[in-house]
């Protein structure tokens, strides 16, 4: 978290389980925030577990989950399963357990998992139909299933409260500037959308390098604050 602040970031997702560096009641939430206040940083969304085929156990490990997020200040929570029925059933009874808490839940597409298409996306907004139910733009997800991120804004409109960016050619990830997404036209048409919220910078393109990953976010910073300045924005 250092790194990434002295990069200039000074917002960060984080992960529940999925990572080794993942955030759990393993750890005291106090903890987390110190570590965050000590870097000028703050956690704005947290990955939470998936529902899994358990659903009443996964469900209690979620709702746990969310509770933390909320404790190290995360306002997004992201809405997890493993199968587009998992999602269904459980979708309202997550809504309705952390309903008291401040933070907003979200679900994602992720390419080759349970939403990797519009249609997926669809039937699991249909499936669960409640409104405190809000997404996530996945760009680079999307570009890797073959859906522009535009038609995918078309479907999910002003339910996104929050995107993920990365830049692709193919589904293969590389720095950003390089690729084949978009990034003046994404950020213009969010604008004038009325979009607010943060944007997630992804680096992927060199894993297991930790020295370039840091360096590639860097130069990602400085590309996309040459972008919004371009555009006024």
């Amino acid at each position: 978290m250092r790194r990434y602040a002295e990069l200039g970031f000074r917002k960060f997702e984080t992960f529940n389980l999925w990572t080794p560096k993942g955030m759990g009641r393993h750890i005291a939430p106090a903890h987390c925030r110190a570590i965050a206040q000590r870097n000028e940083m703050q956690f704005i969304s947290m990955h939470l577990p998936p529902i899994n085929d358990d659903r009443a156990r996964s469900l209690e490990v979620a709702i746990e989950a969310a509770r933390f997020a909320q404790e190290i200040g995360a306002k997004i929570v992201l809405f997890k399963a493993t199968s587009l029925e998992n999602y269904i059933a459980t979708g309202r009874q997550f809504l309705d357990a952390i309903d008291g808490l401040n933070v907003t839940p979200v679900v994602q597409n992720h390419y080759g998992q349970a939403i990797s298409t519009l249609d997926h996306f669809r039937k699991v907004l249909k499936g669960i139909d409640d409104s405190r139910l809000r997404t996530l733009l996945e760009v680079g997800h999307f570009h890797s299933a073959g859906v522009a991120w535009r038609e995918a804004f078309d479907l999910l409109g002003p339910s996104v409260a929050l995107v993920h960016i990365k830049d692709q050619i193919g589904r293969t990830p590389v720095p950003f500037g390089t690729g084949e997404i978009d990034f003046s036209g994404l950020f213009q048409h969010m604008a004038n959308a009325g979009y607010d919220g943060d944007y997630v910078v992804e680096m992927e393109a060199a894993p297991r390098q930790t020295a370039r990953t840091i360096e590639l976010l860097g130069q990602a910073r400085s590309y996309l604050e040459g972008l919004c300045n371009e555009l006024n924005l």
